[in-house]
């Protein structure tokens, strides 16, 4: 029977990241990038508002900088995501599909930096990158949305690597006491990574800047103080502060705050932040608690890795606490939480010896594994070639004044279980076309601008046979 110990660690990356890397390339742009792919119209409430008018494309960085500022003013505080997204969109699917997969490769190296404490390429361990990727390919909330697509992989994958960037240097100093680089070193970099981290997204920059307080209590404590640690501090709390005093935080919350939205911290909305969130995020984190007992059921204790432990649980827990006082809960905004618990399962598993694990058991559990791999890897095939047929017909009827394309057709098996390694019936119904010529058309707006179509739709007599989760 395979030795799952023996494994080489760079085998497992090379692996897992080139199979990301080919389902990337099989994913097409999609939603909201082709809203990005032109100048924000603050003018005109954006670009995802209904009956948008004439929109032009971003060319060049000084359009991304003008985009994003108008974006800052009418829409959202996440410059840092949206300037990777329209960069992206600008350049090309291709280079973002490479990149992506590496930095899918990094968030693995971090998750293992920080879970062995061991900060070189040096002597990795196979078994716990087997862990690792296991545990983002099954854990990591709704994956499609997160992390392939490319607006959502901005914006949470990304944003996620960022954050823990900038913790590198505070974990590094709890698990070896010492830094190779200069305290002076560090004190301007610190600042530069920790103003790009907060100003990230919403829940994972607040759960940062906690670590990093409570980290700063502990080296205080131990009278180690350095000013790397508070020129970051201060860096983020002043990222912070621009992503969440955007004016455009206000002018889109009352956009989107529609008749039938529950009343602000009523029981309606904490019920629905329960159903939708909640409830679907401690499932994903389930499987991570079991090392977590394991560890303190019968694992070799110490004083160092209990605390990082607890306090990295305690972080995961705490971010979806915060998420449920916000007016909705998608669970997709809770990404770092099972990242937290990743890292925090693999100090429990390098304390733990498990080796009373059938390797029968493993080995199932990795052949159901790859079986899903090559599932979603068909799924994405599929629909690579449905859009790829779509873009041949839009080529061939680009001087039609209206254009009805056909809807990407799921296998059967998706209308019973939420596959979220590949483009679900949810992301497909909310970023695909519309059949409406009169509302709900911006998707249709940007996909026609995009392609240099008058007008483009969705066929919906082929629409109206597709079951939905929601009907407009």
């Amino acid at each position: 029977m395979f030795d799952f110990k023996k494994i080489p660690a760079w085998f497992v990356i090379v692996f897992f990241a080139g199979t990301f890397l080919i389902m990337n390339l099989l994913t097409p742009i999609f939603g909201d990038d082709y809203a990005y792919a032109f100048i924000w119209d603050g003018a005109q409430n954006g670009n995802f508002q209904n009956n948008i008018g004439k929109l032009y494309r971003v060319e060049s960085f000084g359009d991304i900088i003008t985009s994003q500022w108008s974006h800052y003013m009418t829409w959202g505080g996440r410059t840092v995501a949206h300037c990777l997204v329209q960069f992206f969109v600008w350049q090309g699917k291709i280079l973002f599909d490479i990149m992506n997969a590496l930095i899918y490769a990094l968030l693995a190296l971090l998750i293992y930096f920080f879970g062995t404490g061991k900060f070189s390429l040096q002597n990795l361990d196979g078994k716990i990158f087997l862990w690792i990727f296991f545990a983002m390919w099954f854990c990591l909330p709704e994956l499609f949305q997160t992390a392939f697509w490319l607006t959502g992989s901005c914006n949470y994958l990304w944003m996620s690597v960022l954050q823990l960037l900038f913790l590198v240097p505070f974990v590094k100093k709890f698990w070896s006491k010492s830094l190779v680089p200069s305290s002076q070193f560090l004190v301007p970099i610190m600042a530069i990574v920790g103003l790009l981290a907060g100003w990230s997204n919403e829940s994972g920059g607040a759960i940062t800047i906690m670590l990093t307080f409570f980290a700063m209590i502990y080296f205080w404590r131990q009278k180690k103080f350095e000013r790397w640690r508070l020129a970051g501090f201060i860096g983020l709390l002043v990222g912070y502060a621009l992503l969440m005093l955007a004016p455009g935080n206000v002018q889109r919350y009352l956009v989107d705050l529609s008749d039938d939205a529950p009343p602000l911290y009523s029981a309606q909305m904490f019920l629905n932040n329960l159903n939708k969130g909640l409830i679907p995020l401690l499932t994903y984190n389930a499987l991570l608690f079991l090392p977590i007992i394991g560890y303190f059921a019968r694992g070799k204790k110490s004083v160092q890795a209990t605390q990082f432990i607890l306090m990295f649980t305690f972080a995961a827990m705490f971010l979806p606490v915060i998420l449920m006082f916000a007016p909705e809960f998608p669970v997709r905004a809770a990404f770092l939480s099972p990242v937290l618990l990743i890292i925090a399962s693999v100090v429990a598993i390098e304390c733990t010896d498990f080796n009373f694990l059938s390797p029968k058991i493993i080995s199932a559990v990795f052949c159901i594994w790859l079986a899903s791999i090559v599932y979603a890897i068909g799924v994405d095939w599929s629909i690579h070639s449905q859009i790829a047929d779509r873009l041949k017909y839009i080529e061939a009827h680009k001087s039609d004044d209206l254009v009805v394309v056909q809807p990407i057709e799921l296998p059967a098996i998706t209308e019973k279980i939420y596959w979220e390694w590949t483009i679900d019936q949810y992301a497909r119904f909310y970023g695909d076309l519309t059949p409406y010529r009169d509302k709900f058309n911006n998707r249709n707006i940007t996909f026609a601008q995009y392609h240099g179509l008058k007008e483009a739709v969705m066929d919906m007599d082929a629409w109206s046979k597709q079951t939905q989760f929601i009907l407009y």
